[in-house]
């Protein structure tokens, strides 16, 4: 987020501007304390610059002087706006609640009213009012758009111009309009604020904000339903205990309006049942539809439950306090009294045994009722799917089926002929080779290879067939060589 404003060029001519009227102002009002007191995570680089700090908290000057460094101003500030309601999760604002926030050093900038009307003209923020209004068709859109918001712009600005009484400090400028030539105050300082009371603040909303808060609590209600037939139904107080770990009560109240106007939840307060209530839509996409006989049954069956609930534990205790006192008073001797006192408590076993079978009866009726809507689903479902098996069945019969069988069968049969047509000898179903002949050659190929088994060599025969080893010594003799030998 820091990299997002790094835009603004710090050696600017409008930061030097800035610098020489703050010379000539009272410097009291803009004098910057030690201690920041801003909690803020992701603050802009140019948080820590004094100097640049002073030109961005001073009021807004005409943008003949230095229009790109105006249109930069007003790019900050709508950045700082929306990273700080991002990180704090702020639903709801107002000029003074956003000058608290962006409280530096002690002081507060002076020109939020210019940025906030700038979001306004981008719609990037709302008024409350404005949020809570009914989503229109596309036609009213654009009808609101092109006539009914320039319309009602300009009759603002000019009742607010023809109020003026004349001076600089109090005369109104719109975001749209930046006057040319504003006179000069005794400061000799330009301002395009005009002084606002604090009752007059507007309350402003970021739209998608309020939306995606409003569909995280509405996939949370719609989360723990199990029967939608009658559990899309909430106390309110159940709600907002339920729903305080996510959003604030006075957001809460804000969003719940915001979801009732666009047809998600209903609120109800209802004389049957003495209370408040609120029922939501099953799905994101559907529009929630008023409380039913079903509804309200099921809710007064619930009521009867607990409070039979309620005195069947206080009918339990009272028993546990008779069964002490009647020991109490067999030990003490007084055995008439503990016959009474026990008589006493057979009364309040026999209550106890009749509200727990009625709210025995009680759970079965509620179950039941719970049962009705998954007997109903499941209903829609088979006869969703036997429309499904009937029109992809469509066009097919019985006869077609039959026909088309025997006609596979038919194909199978021939194909099969073909085969054994094809395994046939092509001369009149006999072999063009002679029987006799063939088996004489067979025998003469298996002799022969006999033959050639008998003829292999064999080891075991050759060794056999070797002299023995004599089993004398060898005796030395003189050799004398012939001399006829010798050349």
């Amino acid at each position: 987020m820091p990299n997002s404003f790094k835009n603004f060029d710090q050696t600017s001519l409008y930061r030097t501007i800035d610098q020489l009227n703050f010379s000539v102002q009272n410097d009291s009002i803009y004098d910057i304390d030690e201690d920041d007191d801003i909690e803020w995570l992701n603050r802009p680089d140019e948080w820590n610059d004094d100097v640049r700090m002073k030109a961005l908290f001073a009021p807004f000057r005409n943008r003949d002087i230095n229009p790109l460094h105006y249109d930069n101003k007003i790019k900050f500030w709508k950045q700082a706006i929306i990273s700080i309601c991002t990180e704090k999760q702020i639903l709801q604002f107002d000029q003074k609640k956003l000058e608290d926030l962006f409280t530096r050093k002690g002081k507060k900038p002076k020109c939020l009213e210019l940025v906030i009307n700038e979001l306004l003209k981008e719609s990037s923020i709302s008024t409350r009012e404005e949020c809570l209004k009914p989503k229109s068709s596309m036609l009213a859109n654009m009808f609101n758009k092109l006539i009914w918001s320039p319309l009602s712009w300009s009759t603002s600005y000019f009742f607010r111009a023809s109020s003026s009484n004349g001076d600089s400090t109090s005369t109104y400028y719109s975001t749209s309009f930046t006057p040319k030539s504003p006179k000069q105050n005794a400061n000799n300082s330009f301002s395009c604020q005009s002084p606002i009371k604090e009752s007059d603040f507007k309350s402003y909303v970021f739209p998608y904000v309020i939306e995606a808060k409003s569909q995280e609590i509405l996939r949370k209600l719609q989360s723990s339903v199990i029967y939608k037939n009658v559990e899309c139904v909430i106390e309110y107080d159940r709600l907002t205990e339920y729903l305080s770990e996510i959003v604030d009560e006075h957001d809460l109240d804000f969003i719940l309006k915001y979801l009732e106007v666009n047809e998600k939840i209903l609120i109800v307060s209802s004389k049957e049942l003495d209370r408040k209530l609120v029922k939501f839509c099953f799905n994101s996409n559907d529009k929630v539809i008023p409380l039913n006989e079903v509804e309200v049954s099921y809710l007064k069956l619930k009521d009867a439950f607990n409070k039979i609930e309620l005195e069947c534990s206080k009918l339990s205790a009272q028993a546990d306090c008779l069964n002490k006192d009647i020991k109490n008073q067999l030990m003490s001797g007084n055995k008439n009294t503990a016959l009474k006192i026990l008589k006493k408590r057979k009364q309040l076993e026999k209550s106890l045994d009749s509200k727990e079978n009625i709210m025995q009866n009680i759970e079965t009726m509620m179950m039941s009722i719970q049962q009705a809507d998954t007997n109903k689903t499941t209903m829609d479902v088979l006869i969703r799917g036997a429309s499904a098996l009937k029109e992809a069945n469509k066009g097919i019969s019985i006869e077609q089926i039959d026909d088309t069988m025997c006609e596979i069968q038919d194909i199978y049969e021939q194909n099969n002929e073909i085969e054994e047509t094809l395994t046939r000898s092509p001369v009149n179903g006999k072999s063009v080779f002679d029987d006799k002949e063939l088996n004489d050659e067979l025998n003469q190929l298996l002799s022969q290879e006999n033959n050639k088994a008998n003829s292999t060599f064999n080891m075991d025969d050759l060794l056999n067939n070797l002299p023995s080893i004599p089993n004398d010594t060898p005796k030395k003799t003189d050799f004398k060589t012939s001399s006829s030998l010798i050349f």
